[in-house]
């Protein structure tokens, strides 16, 4: 077997190298820190490459200080230098995992991976992709060769698995986005603690194009005039700007609240239903945490029903008639939505322990001295 040079942190831990790329794609980069909050930190260290600091910095330092963001060459516009500086970095860095969460452009990072003798390399499929999705021709186009170079196979779920993998998709180690089911405990008093009254719709994303905003908007609209209520709307994107100008019009003027950036567990508890009209969407993670806080769920008919977990969701066709009569009537809240995704698998305190495993079982042949207490045969 090939000899790797694996390299320690300054504390003895092991490092993984997280690849996440775009940290504007919020929920990606949530789920690793979820992952990393929970794991044993004691036994590894994960570093994130990205194309730019934006925002985790706090998060991840509050986690762990001695973890690092490391700012890397754009692998969508220039492959070929990226894979050059991100090969560098993990040569120098001396890591035991890549762990790359790109989808199809973990072509590129995990070749850069092996050219820099990481022995573990993981390819993560963190949702599936169509031909309605962005830049549909490249992503088939990178498909066949995304997880060329891994020595692991991960997904979400069994449809992000087929997507990416094809026939290999049995091989793929389903790793559920999950989440802290008790930070989204229902709250009684958290609608008076807000300050709201009435009946309240919320949205928590990105505003892009993805999530179909303007087509809620519209649909909100219509469905004020059936009965009164307010929609909230957590989020940041490039379409903010016009979604304000759309909400201030008359049919909308003071019914629609932007929230600021914040922790989301508070407003779900508020909330009186959750929406989600997205275009596409892998596998989102916004959904488990309302079902945690006990909130009926309406999901465009173009999400995959395995976002369903407590089986109280509603699939919607994106006709606005149709958004705006479910979104008037009154749906029941879920007493026992924790519980029911921690036996589906969603509990992160669990699964956190389940990476941790993963990684140890897959660099142990690669480590020539003591490894997290136990010697290496």
């Amino acid at each position: 077997m090939k000899k790797f040079t694996i390299r320690r942190a300054e504390d003895g831990r092991l490092k993984a190298a997280q690849i996440v790329g775009n940290t504007r794609i919020g929920g990606v980069v949530s789920c690793v820190l979820n992952y990393y909050k929970f794991m044993d930190c004691s036994r590894w260290r994960f570093d994130f490459f990205a194309y730019e600091h934006c925002g985790f910095d706090d998060a991840l330092r509050a986690i762990d200080p001695a973890a690092r963001v490391l700012t890397i060459p754009r692998l969508d516009r220039d492959p070929l230098g990226a894979v050059s500086a991100l090969r560098r970095r993990l040569r120098e860095g001396g890591y035991a995992v890549a762990h790359s969460h790109m989808t199809t452009l973990s072509a590129f990072a995990l070749r850069a991976a092996k050219g820099a003798g990481v022995p573990v390399r993981v390819c993560h499929a963190h949702s599936t992709f169509d031909r309605h999705s962005d830049h549909y021709l490249i992503k088939a186009a990178l498909r066949p060769f995304a997880a060329a170079d891994a020595t692991v196979r991960m997904a979400c779920g069994e449809l992000a698995a087929q997507n990416l993998f094809g026939r290999r998709a049995k091989e793929a180690v389903i790793l559920p986005n999950a989440i802290d089911l008790e930070r989204f405990a229902p709250d009684p008093q958290a609608k008076a603690r807000l300050g709201l009254e009435g009946r309240c719709l919320l949205f928590v994303g990105r505003f892009a194009p993805q999530k179909n905003l303007p087509f809620l908007l519209d649909a909100f609209a219509l469905a004020r005039r059936r009965r009164p209520m307010t929609l909230l709307l957590l989020g940041a994107g490039d379409e903010e700007k016009a979604l304000r100008a759309r909400a201030a019009q008359p049919d909308l003027a003071g019914h629609v609240r932007f929230l600021p950036q914040g922790d989301p567990a508070p407003w779900y508890a508020a909330a009186d239903a959750f929406v989600l009209p997205s275009l596409y969407e892998g596998f989102p993670v916004v959904g488990l945490e309302a079902q945690a806080a006990g909130l009926p769920c309406l999901f465009s008919d173009k999400i995959t029903r395995a976002a369903d977990v407590c089986g109280s969701a509603a699939f919607l066709p994106l006709g606005r008639e149709i958004w705006a009569e479910a979104m008037a009537k009154d749906m029941p809240r879920l007493t026992d939505g924790a519980a029911r995704l921690r036996r589906a698998g969603y509990d992160i305190r669990q699964e956190a322990g389940r990476l941790c495993e993963v990684y140890e079982r897959a660099v142990l042949p690669f480590l020539t001295d003591t490894f997290l207490g136990e010697e290496k045969r």
